[in-house]
């Protein structure tokens, strides 16, 4: 069964003797709907708190046939809960709010678990941010901890396709008319709710899931690292990720699949709560504190890679490598020599790239297509290296840095890792943008100069893979990839219509004055 839909059945309300419904109290007053199912027994029980955006099920929950009291909570302004819903906004007050009430129930027994993945998973780990006194535990999938950078803007690029459906799905307003691009949306709001800024709230210990092609990874990744290294009481020390190679809720779509065991989430999550809730000595504890499968090629099934790997902490030990962009569209560890050399494309605003998908409005995935459709298009740049004489293993984050220049005022950049395996298979294994105007932090904007070099660097993101011997590695660059992003007019301020865009010619430099290069974090194979 696929992890989403264990998820759902253990998150499941049983609709039986000992469920019930409340109206739980906020600070302000505002009272969200909640469905408590109880165990058989006296009590009182241990909880697990699930808070979501989504309805909730009328399966039976496995929790509550293992002794739990289930708490499953509707979100502000949404189905029966009061208020207004505000996309997150209020989840870490409402969180700590919820565990408090409770916690002084006569049926509990103080110790507050939080489960969820996907809504409810951004909803707990907002919920685990509170520092709430009673929180014991949390599991975690497919999720994140600030909205904005992660999925509304990653890059300072909105990302349309997926924030506007989910949004309209949860009724919330978006105006009609909203100029586009949405520039005045992304602002020092932003960090409001970033696990950066809450860090130290994070008291407990917490098992993180996630995909290589889930839509919120690094998400998951930073949220691990954050609360791994600078949380507070219990949580430093306790918390274990597990990445595995689908993408969210377990699903991945496409050519490529890797076939292997993923961790039974059912289990895991079991055995940590009964261990952090109940004292039940499970060994659960003793798990590495990062398990993580190294892709390779899935159609070879063989080394290097295609394997599970585990480790102390994320990423593993790595030297940052760099493979610099070529003159003549080549890619390799040696920077350029020519004092002078680029390569330049238009960007049309009304001929955009277009994002290949494997499933129509399947916008939390981002599976490993082959880009081959996109062969023949005069916007992508590609730079590509010579069939590898030996593998090249990468584990941890992966950086482009590029000089760049453009004759409009502000524009996008899109950088494409690809994987071009020897039969000509272009697998798609990572695409970020950045927005020109935010080069110098997302703090604030910054008009561009026309054809004035800027050096930028792009976040591409966590990856653990191995590009096999005979593989090609392959970097693109565009300014576009509709309809998972808005597309960029080239315009400083927001228009009204398309009508209003204009053309950019945009320009990579590679000389050795401006080398532009893309870091790959490289590991010595683990044997």
């Amino acid at each position: 069964m696929r992890i989403c839909l264990i998820f759902i059945a253990l998150a499941g309300a049983f609709v039986a003797a000992g469920q019930k419904k409340e109206m739980i109290p906020m600070r302000d007053g505002v009272r969200l709907s909640a469905t408590i199912t109880l165990p058989e027994g006296p009590g009182p029980f241990p909880v697990i708190l699930t808070r979501t955006p989504y309805a909730i099920p009328a399966a039976r929950s496995a929790f509550v046939d293992a002794g739990y009291a289930v708490v499953q909570q509707n979100l502000r302004g949404l189905f029966e809960s009061e208020g207004k819903w505000q996309m997150f906004a209020t989840e870490i007050a409402d969180g700590y709010d919820t565990v408090e009430w409770i916690a002084r129930q006569t049926w509990s027994n103080g110790k507050v678990g939080v489960f969820g993945g996907s809504g409810p998973g951004i909803a707990g780990y907002m919920t685990l941010m509170s520092g709430a006194p009673h929180l014991s535990a949390g599991v975690i999938q497919n999720a994140h901890a600030n909205t904005y950078p992660t999925v509304s803007f990653p890059g300072g690029v909105y990302q349309s396709a997926l924030v506007d459906s989910w949004t309209k799905a949860r009724g919330a307003e978006i105006p009609p008319a909203f100029p586009r691009p949405i520039f005045r949306m992304f602002d020092q709001d932003m960090l409001r709710q970033d696990i950066r800024a809450h860090a130290a709230n994070v008291k407990v210990p917490i098992l993180h899931f996630t995909g290589w092609f889930d839509v919120f990874t690094q998400g998951t990744i930073d949220y691990f690292q954050l609360a791994q290294t600078h949380g507070s009481d219990k949580a430093i020390g306790n918390q274990k990720l597990v990445i595995h190679p689908k993408g969210h809720g377990g699903r991945l779509l496409g050519d490529l699949q890797w076939d292997t065991e993923i961790p039974a989430i059912a289990g895991l999550s079991r055995r940590w709560f009964d261990y952090w809730l109940r004292d039940i000595n499970t060994g659960v504890h003793r798990l590495p504190a990062v398990q993580y499968y190294a892709l390779g090629d899935p159609r070879l099934a063989l080394p290097p890679a295609n394997e599970w790997r585990s480790g102390a902490a994320w990423p593993p030990a790595h030297s940052k490598e760099s493979f610099y962009l070529q003159p003549g569209g080549g890619l390799s560890k040696t920077a350029p020599a020519q004092t002078t050399s680029s390569s330049s494309y238009d960007y049309d605003p009304a001929d955009p790239v277009a994002t290949l998908s494997a499933r129509p409005n399947d916008w939390l995935n981002r599976p490993p297509l082959d880009q081959r459709p996109l062969k023949d298009r005069a916007d992508i740049l590609r730079f590509t290296s010579l069939p590898l004489t030996a593998a090249v293993e990468i584990a941890g984050p992966l950086e482009a840095e590029l000089f760049v220049s453009t004759t409009a005022k502000d524009t996008d950049y899109f950088v494409r890792v690809i994987d071009i395996h020897p039969d000509g298979f272009e697998a798609l294994m990572m695409s970020r943008p950045l927005r020109l105007r935010f080069r110098e932090g997302f703090h604030k904007m910054v008009p561009a100069k026309k054809n004035r070099v800027y050096k930028i660097t792009v976040n591409l993101w966590s990856l653990a893979m191995a590009f096999p011997k005979g593989h090609r590695i392959s970097v693109q660059i565009t300014s576009s990839e509709v309809p998972r992003f808005d597309r960029h007019t080239n315009t400083w301020n927001p228009v009204k219509s398309y009508a209003e865009a204009i053309k950019a010619t945009n320009t990579v430099h590679h000389s050795d004055r401006y080398p532009s290069r893309l870091l790959l974090p490289v590991i010595k194979a683990l044997r």
